[in-house]
């Protein structure tokens, strides 16, 4: 029997938030789940017929926030996902086109 070793930094937190990825310059998006979380990753559920690049930009429709990620790894509907940058509350950006994000948030 094969033993899997944790290779996560920190402890996952097992999460169902509605989320949605951007790329292609914020001209292409799809909505995914985020699944668990941990400080710097996390792992997703997207629809696997889908063609994704490798980096990407979440937007936590929760918690209002997004981060750049790359993915790290994808086995069918799952996709686990590292942030490459800062979190940024869409909210409180400076950006008008990041601000109109806001209707897509979840109270």
């Amino acid at each position: 029997m094969a033993i899997l070793l944790e290779r996560r930094q920190s402890l996952r937190r097992r999460v169902f938030k509605g989320a949605k990825l951007f790329f292609q310059n914020y001209m292409m998006s799809v909505d995914c789940t985020i699944r668990n979380e941990c400080d710097n990753g996390m792992q997703l559920l997207v629809d696997q017929d889908l063609m994704l690049p490798t980096e990407m930009t979440l937007l936590n429709r929760k918690e209002g926030t997004l981060a750049p990620v790359l993915m790290i790894w994808r086995h069918g509907n799952y996709m686990g996902v590292e942030l490459d940058g800062d979190v940024e509350d869409v909210r409180a950006s400076e950006k008008s086109h990041i601000r109109q994000l806001t209707t897509m948030l979840r109270s």
